[in-house]
């Protein structure tokens, strides 16, 4: 993933004491994609047997424009906070107010229960394929990848809220699967669609953020 062009780079390393990388990579994604305006840009997760997760944002902070990239490396217990843009200031304070934020979530994870941090962990992943349909839209990606992160995300949020009463993500997403299911798998996505599914998906990624902060309890 090439670095953005910007006159500035700021970074910060964060140690955690979290036993899987991959819920530390997703609690860090919800941190920094929570946050309004952020939209993800690009991401990645090596196939190896320590988890390496990489995901990148872009977005404004205080009418800046900036990006910040979000690097997991399991078998250095390592995360790293990268910012790219053109004042140093704003830069430094974001990835102070950021790391600050990731550190008390993972607190908090630490604190629950195993019950409900295996229901957190669901929401979270379901809050990642929220953000990678979004992503496939505007990169115009062919159905199969936007069914996939779809159906994936459903029955994530299926699993986070078993036991509870029926979830406004679970009937949507399931009246969504119905509509594009037919489509060519191998084509793009028609404008009209997708221009509706991108909405309903920031839709889900905020009613999923509020599932996600019952068990946080951090305000973003």
């Amino acid at each position: 993933m090439d670095d953005p062009e910007s006159k500035h780079t700021q970074s910060v390393s964060l140690s955690y004491s979290v036993p899987e990388a991959d819920v530390v990579f997703r609690i860090a994604w919800y941190v920094v994609g929570s946050q309004s305006g952020m939209l993800l840009s690009g991401y990645g997760e090596a196939e190896s047997t320590d988890f390496e997760g990489v995901a990148q944002f872009s977005g404004k902070v205080e009418d800046t424009s900036i990006a910040i990239r979000v690097s997991v490396m399991g078998s250095k217990k390592v995360i790293e906070l990268k910012a790219f843009g053109d004042d140093e200031a704003i830069l430094k304070n974001y990835l102070n107010g950021t790391s600050q934020f990731i550190q008390a979530c993972l607190n908090k994870y630490n604190e629950l229960e195993p019950e409900d941090q295996s229901r957190l962990r669901r929401a979270l992943v379901a809050k990642t394929c929220w953000d990678h349909i979004v992503h496939d839209i505007l990169n115009k990606e062919v159905v199969s990848s936007i069914y996939y992160q779809l159906a994936h995300g459903r029955e994530m949020m299926i699993k986070a809220t078993e036991g509870d009463d029926l979830h406004p993500i679970t009937l949507s997403t399931s009246g969504w699967l119905s509509k594009i299911e037919n489509l060519p798998r191998d084509e793009k996505m028609p404008n009209d669609i997708a221009t509706d599914l991108a909405k309903k998906s920031i839709e889900w990624k905020r009613d999923t953020q509020l599932f996600i902060e019952q068990y946080l309890a951090i305000n973003l």
